[in-house]
């Protein structure tokens, strides 16, 4: 079967990157795709061969603006109220953009990253089937289990646990509940709520949630009916062009090697990264580290203001660079330290790489929660420079593996293209 799919992200590499990379791969499988994301990423799609449907193209960088905070934002309601107001102003527009889109094309289905959710309220308008993407899936709100955005917490081990984790769900319901009686004009200009009459959360589909993750790495807890585990999406897209079999990988150092990464967005926790870094690698002599900036061209001879000083080195043992492919590089390193981003935390996965996690923002510490829980790595909150960090980094070095090959075998299983168009079969047929 084939059918004409809009798929719908905004630019950011951690939500439209997978969007992407199920996209070619669905188009391989016979299906006509398109993708509408931000001005900025308009070029990407094109590159790779996809038709692309900017939206708010008179203000490229306004998505960036919003996500990009001069601070971490973490569970502060205020801050979370501040953010959320930002993107209700813009559904209207985006609503706008994307209801030309549908209304000139004739589409089966519209798949949309969990935070686009404007998309599948112009699909269920033209009676389209709407499908969710979930790199983050425990990000949705469960009626059992461990709930997500509060600090991190681990799995329930113990009887108060279960208490705490009660707390925690019922916290999250009226937090959300409060923030929409706040903003209760703003969700009316951009015509939805919170909730649906039935309880559920309106930013997923009633139909179709795909969980771009591991049911290995979850901690226990019930989900939707909706909800299906597919897989992680790890690769980026440019993997995938025509020249991919051409291009070689990149040049690394010497090893033995560590790399560290806080991922592409979150610009403030990059002011220093260089300087922990080079603390970091003074308490670990035993390796070399490659930090990588996660921003494409980059000028890593003479580092952005603010990021510590040179990007030289300590005794040749830090080298800067301004991107990286995780799954191109991964099994070259011997530990990973990372933010607790989706992508870098899968891709260590799948190459067997344990990870240090240091979260700074968002969901980030329910990855490190979960990478810790599952015998993928350790956790820190300490700055990379301390000596506790540097203790941390040297167990993750000397850890025993066998829970995270385990992990890593569990991971080649999945093939999230394949349970993607299968549920995108199901639901236009």
């Amino acid at each position: 079967m084939t059918g004409r799919l809009l798929l719908a992200a905004p630019p950011f590499a951690g939500h439209l990157n997978p969007l992407l990379t199920l996209g070619l791969g669905l188009r391989e499988r016979g299906f006509d795709v398109e993708v509408a994301t931000g001005a900025t990423k308009v070029d990407l799609v094109r590159g790779l061969g996809l038709v692309a449907h900017p939206l708010l193209a008179d203000e490229p960088g306004i998505f960036d603006a919003i996500a990009d905070t001069a601070g971490p934002v973490r569970s502060n309601p205020r801050l979370l109220t501040r953010q959320l107001r930002a993107n209700l102003a813009l559904l209207p527009r985006a609503r706008a953009d994307l209801d030309r889109v549908l209304a000139v094309g004739a589409f089966d289905a519209v798949v949309a990253d969990f935070t686009a959710p404007v998309a599948g309220y112009a699909a269920q308008a033209v009676g389209l089937p709407w499908i969710t993407t979930m790199p983050t899936p425990f990000a949705l709100e469960t009626r059992t289990g461990t709930p997500s955005y509060c600090g991190g917490w681990g799995p329930a081990r113990r009887p108060w646990h279960r208490v705490r984790d009660a707390a925690g769900r019922l916290a999250t319901r009226v937090t959300k509940r409060g923030m929409q009686a706040v903003l209760a004009g703003a969700f009316r200009e951009a015509g939805t709520g919170v909730y649906r009459d039935d309880g559920s959360e309106a930013a997923y589909s009633p139909s179709a949630i795909l969980g771009l993750g591991m049911s290995e790495l979850e901690l226990p807890r019930d989900w939707p009916a909706a909800f299906s585990m597919v897989g992680p999406v790890t690769a980026t897209p440019e993997r995938l062009l025509p020249d991919d079999g051409a291009r070689e990988a990149p040049a690394l150092p010497a090893g033995p090697l560590v790399l560290v990464t806080v991922g592409t967005h979150l610009g403030w926790a990059r002011r220093d990264l260089v300087a922990q870094v080079r603390a970091l690698a003074a308490a670990v002599p035993s390796h070399t580290f490659v930090v990588t900036l996660g921003q494409r061209g980059a000028d890593t001879a003479q580092p952005p203001t603010g990021f510590g000083g040179e990007a030289g080195d300590t005794g040749g043992r830090v080298v800067v660079v301004d991107h990286l492919p995780y799954d191109d590089v991964m099994p070259s390193f011997a530990a990973v330290v990372h933010h607790g981003g989706a992508g870098v935390a899968y891709s260590a996965i799948r190459a067997g790489v344990p990870a240090l996690v240091h979260p700074r923002d968002y969901d980030q510490f329910d990855f490190a929660a979960r990478v810790v829980a599952a015998g993928a790595g350790r956790s820190t909150r300490r700055p990379l420079d301390h000596p506790a960090a540097a203790q941390d980094l040297r167990d993750v070095l000397a850890m025993d593996r066998t829970r995270l090959r385990a992990l890593a075998t569990a991971a080649a299983r999945y093939d999230p293209v394949a349970a993607t168009a299968a549920v995108v079969e199901r639901l236009i047929s």
